[in-house]
């Protein structure tokens, strides 16, 4: 009797191994360059995409990460042929072509970077329409969440394609104002400009905003993959509504 129950044991034990297995999948997500949050040349891909990595490994599954420029992430997620991409605020339109968990991947801080030169006595976390009063200028990425509001109280605002340009044009005084996330702006001032970043100077976050992995609502495995992220993150989770980063 014994040896008997001890081998149905082993039989379900098999069972629910084998069941395991068949479970298992490899998720991909659609992600850009953001260093240090999320680069092909960084270690597990960036901070974000370990963390993605550790949370599905731990429900038994993979994730995979194909790189693409932004925008084309956002497209072919939101048409379905892929199925998440991250990092992404909250934006109340997404939401009729994307799930957004409840828990955030991560919360991090806007401030505004400047030459020194220009602010000796350092810059404030001005608001905006502060901004306009003071007659200054803002370059930033085209489409990111600030524009809009900037354009429409009327500060000046020089839209470009790349950080790279970004970053150029605010040493070179051709703006006043450089609107990014206070831990990447400071790795890509280093990279981009070397030594002169020493002459880049920060203000205090402005706003502290939380980054959201955004789920297809157009892929099958969209539902999916939010059940598996929100699952391991609940203890934690928190709904938010805010404005958008990107």
């Amino acid at each position: 009797m014994v040896k008997e129950c001890f081998r149905t044991f082993l039989s379900m034990l098999m069972m629910t191994s084998l069941a395991s297995q068949v479970r298992a999948e490899t998720f991909t997500f659609a992600i850009g360059e953001w260093p240090p949050f999320i680069s092909q040349h960084a270690p597990g891909f960036g901070l974000h995409s370990q963390k993605v990595t550790e949370v599905f490994k731990s429900r038994g599954h993979d994730a995979q990460f194909e790189f693409l420029p932004w925008r084309r992430s956002l497209a072919l997620t939101k048409q379905g042929s892929l199925a998440a991409t991250f990092s992404w605020s909250y934006v109340k339109a997404r939401t009729a072509d994307y799930h957004y968990p409840k828990t955030p991947i991560d919360t991090l801080k806007d401030v505004y970077f400047y030459a020194k030169h220009r602010f000796p006595e350092e810059l404030p976390p001005l608001s905006f329409e502060d901004l306009k009063g003071r007659g200054l200028t803002v370059v930033g990425i085209a489409g990111y969440w600030y524009q809009e509001p900037l354009e429409k109280i009327g500060v000046t605002f020089q839209s470009v394609a790349t950080e790279e340009q970004a970053w150029t044009m605010l040493l070179h005084g051709r703006a006043d104002i450089y609107i990014e996330n206070d831990i990447v702006g400071r790795e890509h001032s280093r990279t981009i400009l070397g030594q002169e970043a020493a002459g880049i100077g920060m203000s205090e976050p402005i706003r502290i905003e939380p980054l959201f992995i955004l789920f297809s609502k157009n892929h099958p495995d969209g539902a999916k993959m939010l059940e598996i992220w929100d699952s391991f993150e609940a203890e934690d989770a928190e709904s938010f509504e805010g404005p958008a980063i990107r």
